[in-house]
């Protein structure tokens, strides 16, 4: 299927200025209104932006020309037309002089609707360096010619009724400037540039409205790092007013264009002061009046300190937006009617998307002659009001005649292009498409704003495209010269929390590529910020965001789907105060779509068929549409780490977490209270101590003798545990009888029930030699040393969040279902059958299935309450997410109309609720093979299955089989309805331990294997392959730090 936009993909946003009190904004919006009256005159002679004069001109001539074409929307000729008015453009020994301040201006503008934000950054710079070079120009103005006549009305009259009466002020072509000096003959040694005394005739004002312009968009660049840089200030500095103005219109004027130029500098309640004051002159309208209303909106956007709007905001700024259109119009500054627009759809509400959409179609059927540019902006903006009030079809509608104009071979606007793509994927959404669903239009149009957003190339060299983009560029290079610096605490708050809403007023498309954001290279900078500071708690959040954004870097839009999911299938009580509020008081569409799925979770109870595929994908349609809505989706999966959850830990439970941060360790250890955190620092040696302890066991070894003569893994445990836990540590088991372990990288792998266990305070090797003359006396030479796994409770969590609380909903019942194959007994059918029927004959009333009649169990009915999968099971690498919970007979994996079956990625999608408890005895991963991975194939399917609702799951690291299989199975089977699914597990170790067994019966052993005596299932090689995950349980915290 082709893309809705086949030439280009992804779109731009702005990042938040700092609140304004809604009071203030909506009293001046009333102030504004009052002085935007429209009223009839005779044309006399009036500014036209855009307009020609005759003769040498500054700017020149060509840079008219250029305008009109870039306004026509022929980008290419645009560039080609300003680049050469700049070579026109005024030359001295100082460089070019202000009348190249509009080119630079204007090519920073394509630059920007190409999607070249660096080359946009180069033409805003060199735009207001001129400026500041050539501070004093203003006062070489002679203003008493802006104080003439009355106003007088717009010549245009092929505008609707409310442009086409516009008052325009009666400001002229242009204005002389006193330029040059009388030259002595002293003035003539002192070299320099030297030029008489003369007069030229400058058009001053579109000056002005270029310098406002590039403050403007150097703000929606930049967003708020802009102030951080000294240019902007620089440049308000060289343009305050001159000494001795008297010219009322003249101060006007300068006021609008530093009113526009706070926005650069952060100071958004002086914009929106200076809105109020400057937007008019003399009550008509003036050649900076829609960038005064833009900058205004821009600010007013924000709402509140929560940003949260009232209605009555809202319906200001729409009303504002109404008037920016038709003095955009009336000025012939086409290129300001789409935008304004845009921000104005994003403030409104359903009340006022009708206005916003019949003012866009108005405006773009009026203008396709006058600027595509302008009538493809009020196209896409028309479809996209039109999705916002739920009409779909008219939305397409819009969208089609905004296809008709993108579509002719001299238009070339790819930044609207993806703003379509996104109002594309919303009308996709609404029809019922999915993101993670069959691929068609929403797939699409996805793909093209992706294209754009992450792969905007020039000359096949890739280039920034998006704000969020750049502004993240430019953090990463503060970082780097100040780690510890506040700002910039600040700044990796914000590009790590969700999406702001002002964010997404102002640009969805750019909310959408700070969604995308890999944000780890950030959490990774707050976690060395906590580790500079000493900070245990602070680590112990950094890394529980670490580990949440690697689940989320697999997922569709970063896990905002996730979120969506949670926000309608979490119980109430479940949620954090701010999401709580969010739950209670929801969106119409978060309110319906948590109805149907509470609903579904209620009907068919102990129904074990699989769930309706239609209505999953009707449910899952609901929450694409949700998540490409302008709202703010809190963080809800995986739930995040509270500042109070140490204290709240039960006495004797630890949570012990680690973190890989290049060749270095990072963990820490919550319990009694209290967090505190160390560094390893042999973190590369660690991979291949885990893998020594493997061998020695024989849980890697492909060939030859698997069971070890003696008990040498014993010692590579204890080296193993000294590196994780080094003097520094303070590690101290006293009191230990819960652990939960967060794992990274090889850890993963680890069996921490094979470390030695220790009764205070860990020492050292050489500690230990020292004091083994006194201990001789106490020691027993038969019995070996206690285990981890004899003293301690220990499970595994993929975050530090999952493991204190649970997410979800799963089935309540308590029926167990088994899919078993020739797990027990490969070679002997008959056998294996009758060990699965031993296994099943005690438990009560379970299913038993086979691979091939198994329903999908991503979709399992909510009367399976315990699914347990005895068979091998190979895990997908390269894409764990794609990793099947269910092994597959064919190359084909099992699918339907909807989807492929069984996938992690149909896990955590709907239909909600699943299984209570999972169990894979027969996963296999790297810790069976000769190198080791990252854990990404432990990591996922725990961290998935999780965020799905299930409560428990049992895995193996390396797949056993044969009767020390069964051993354990048999225990998952028969208990874990009647406990858990931990306890089961446990005790099903316990009776493996004890058990004896055969070289016959164990398919990992071999003919070298047949010399052993006296095997036992206490051999590590059978019982530490398999590892527990669940959660300690703890209620949502009182308080969102």
């Amino acid at each position: 299927m082709k893309p809705m936009f086949p030439s280009y993909r992804f779109a731009g946003m702005t990042v938040h200025p700092s609140p304004t009190p809604q009071r203030t904004w909506t009293l001046l919006l009333f102030a504004i209104a009052a002085l935007l009256t429209f009223g009839a005159a005779n044309c006399t002679e009036a500014q036209v932006v855009g307009g020609g004069n005759t003769g040498n001109q500054y700017p020149p001539q060509n840079y008219y020309t250029a305008l009109e074409i870039y306004r026509d929307g022929d980008m290419k000729n645009a560039i080609n037309a300003f680049e050469s008015a700049l070579r026109s453009s005024r030359t001295d020994v100082n460089g070019k002089w202000i009348d190249a301040i509009p080119v630079h201006a204007m090519l920073a503008e394509c630059y920007w609707h190409l999607g070249h934000l660096p080359l946009c950054r180069t033409h805003l710079d060199a735009g207001m360096q001129i400026t500041v070079r050539n501070r004093g120009w203003l006062g070489a103005i002679d203003w008493n010619g802006l104080d003439q006549g009355g106003a007088i009305r717009a010549g245009a009259t092929n505008l609707w009724p409310e442009a086409n009466a516009v008052r325009l002020a009666p400001v002229p072509k242009g204005l002389m400037l006193h330029s040059g000096e009388i030259l002595t003959e002293q003035r003539l040694q002192q070299g320099g540039r030297i030029e008489n005394q003369n007069l030229k005739r400058v058009d001053a004002i579109e000056i002005m409205r270029s310098i406002a312009l590039m403050m403007y968009r150097r703000r929606v660049v930049m967003g708020e790092l802009s102030a951080q840089e000294p240019l902007a200030a620089e440049l308000m500095e060289s343009t305050k007013y001159p000494s001795g103005l008297n010219s009322p219109g003249g101060r006007s004027l300068i006021g609008a264009m530093r009113g526009v130029g706070q926005l650069a500098v952060s100071e958004d309640s002086t914009v929106v002061d200076r809105v109020g004051k400057y937007s008019t002159l003399g009550g008509a309208v003036h050649p900076i009046t829609p960038l005064m209303l833009l900058a205004g909106m821009t600010v007013g956007v924000s709402g509140d300190a929560t940003g949260a709007l009232d209605p009555n905001m809202a319906a200001g700024l729409v009303a504002t937006s109404q008037q920016a259109v038709n003095s955009a119009a009336a000025l012939e500054q086409y290129e300001f009617i789409g935008e304004a627009l845009q921000l104005a759809v994003g403030a409104a509400g359903p009340q006022q998307y009708g206005k916003v959409e019949q003012t866009a179609l108005l405006a773009g059927r009026t203008l396709i002659r006058e600027s595509r540019l302008a009538s493809l902006h009020c196209y896409l903006v028309a479809a996209d009001a039109a999705i916002s009030a739920g009409r779909v079809d008219a939305a397409a509608e819009s969208m089609t005649l905004a296809i008709e104009i993108a579509s002719r071979r001299d238009v070339d606007f790819p930044r609207l292009e993806a703003y379509g793509a996104y109002v594309a994927a919303r009308i996709a959404a609404a029809r019922g498409e999915s993101l993670g669903g069959p691929e068609g239009k929403l797939s699409n149009a996805m793909g093209s704003l992706n294209e754009f957003v992450n792969n905007r190339r020039d000359r096949n060299r890739p280039v920034i495209s998006m704000p969020s983009h750049y502004q993240l560029s430019l953090v990463q290079s503060m970082m780097g010269r100040s780690i510890g610096n506040q700002s910039t605490k600040s700044l990796l708050d914000y590009f790590t929390s969700p999406v702001s809403l002002p964010t997404w007023r102002r640009d969805p498309v750019d909310a959408i590529a700070l969604i995308g954001l890999d944000s780890t290279p950030l959490h990774r900078g707050r976690l060395e910020l906590a580790v500079a500071e000493n900070n245990g708690l602070d680590v112990l959040k950094s890394t529980d965001r670490i580990h949440a954004a690697r689940l989320a870097s697999a997922l569709p839009l970063r896990g905002r789907l996730m979120d969506v999911r949670s926000l309608v299938t979490d119980p109430v009580e479940s949620f954090w105060p701010s999401t709580k509020d969010m739950v209670v008081q929801p969106p119409q569409m978060i309110a319906e779509l948590r109805q149907r799925v509470q609903t579904s979770l209620r009907e068919g109870a102990d129904d074990t068929e699989p769930r309706a595929a239609a209505v999953a994908s009707v449910q899952e349609s609901l929450v694409t549409q949700i998540a490409l809505q302008r709202l703010r989706i809190p963080s809800i999966c995986p739930p995040s780490v509270a500042s109070e959850d140490a204290a709240a830990l039960p006495p004797g439970t630890g949570l012990l977490t680690f973190v890989v941060d290049g060749p270095r360790l990072v963990a820490t250890l919550s319990r009694d209270g209290d967090t505190t955190g160390w560094i390893s620092p042999a973190g590369r040696r660690i991979p291949t101590m885990i893998s020594k302890l493997l061998a020695d066991i024989g849980a890697n070894r492909s060939r030859g003798k698997r069971l070890p003569d003696d008990e040498s893994w014993r010692d590579t445990a204890a080296k193993l545990k000294e590196v994780l836990f080094p003097p520094n540590s303070g590690w101290n088991e006293t009191g230990l009888e819960n652990l939960v372990i967060v794992p990274d990288g090889p850890l993963w792998y680890l069996p921490f029930e094979l470390l030695p266990a220790s009764d205070g305070p860990d020492v050292t090797a050489e500690e230990n030699d020292d004091a083994a003359d006194d201990a001789e006396a106490d020691r027993d030479p038969l019995s070996p040393g206690q285990l981890w796994a004899d003293t301690i409770k220990l499970s595994y969590a993929p975050t530090p969040g999952l493991a204190l609380r649970e997410v979800g909903a799963a089935s309540e019942a308590n029926r167990v279902a088994v899919m078993a194959g020739t797990f027990f007994a490969p070679r002997q059918k008959e056998l294996n059958d009758q060990m699965i029927e031993e296994m099943l004959a005690a438990a009560d009333d379970p299913l038993q299935w086979t691979i091939g009649s198994a329903p999908p169990t991503d979709r399992v009915g909510l009367g399976v309450a315990h699914l347990i999968v005895a068979s091998p099971l190979t895990p997908n690498v390269t894409a764990p997410m794609a990793t099947t919970t269910i092994p597959s007979t064919t190359s084909t994996p099992r699918s339907d109309a909807s989807g492929q079956w069984d996938q992690l990625f149909g896990w955590v999608r709907l239909p909600a609720g699943g299984p209570r408890t999972v169990a894979l005895p027969g996963y296999r991963t790297a810790a069976g093979a000769a190198k080791l991975g990252d854990g990404s194939e432990l990591f996922f399917p725990l961290a998935a299955l999780r965020c799905s609702g299930v409560k428990e799951i049992t895995l193996s690291r390396w797949v056993t089989g044969g009767h020390s299989a069964a051993t354990v199975i048999g225990e998952l089977i028969n208990e874990t309805p009647h406990t858990s699914l931990a306890s089961a597990t446990r005790r099903g170790v316990s009776l493996l331990r004890q058990a004896e067994l055969a070289v016959a019966g164990e398919p990992l052993l071999g003919k070298a294997d047949e010399d052993s005596q006296d095997i036992t299932g206490n051999q590590p090689l059978f019982w530490a392959t398999y590892l527990t995950s669940g959660s300690i349980g703890l209620p949502a915290p009182k308080s969102d730090e």
